[in-house]
């Protein structure tokens, strides 16, 4: 325990100050000006980032994307599935071979499930 601050190793010096090397102190930031509505924002990251709120800048987050793995909900998905709110989104499954997309009772999506089942 006599040992912890003493050498290369130690964690402050003969003051109290530390040693350590700030986290962000290596990181270069190419922070380039954000346009309006959004601000730079700086709350502890290493770099600021540009950042608006939600009633500024609304976004769906349920319907913003489209993927062509989307899936639609099992058809006996429970009403807990479907909002309120937005509900579920499922996506298709990437199923190992023997394996294939299946629906259990109370799933909102399909599962890979073995073929045999």
């Amino acid at each position: 325990d006599d040992m912890k601050n003493v050498g290369e190793d130690r964690m402050t010096d003969s003051f109290g100050g530390s040693t350590l090397t700030p986290p962000c102190s290596s990181v270069q930031c190419n922070m380039p000006e954000c346009q309006a509505p959004f601000e730079k924002k700086e709350d502890g990251t290493c770099c600021g980032y540009c950042w608006a709120p939600d009633h500024v800048v609304g976004l769906d987050r349920h319907k913003a994307t489209k993927s062509m793995y989307e899936a639609d909900l099992c058809p006996s998905a429970p009403a807990s599935c479907r909002g309120p709110g937005g509900g579920a989104q499922c996506f298709a499954p990437s199923c190992d071979e023997g394996y294939e997309a299946h629906c259990v009772p109370g799933a909102c999506c399909a599962t890979c499930q073995y073929k045999g089942f």
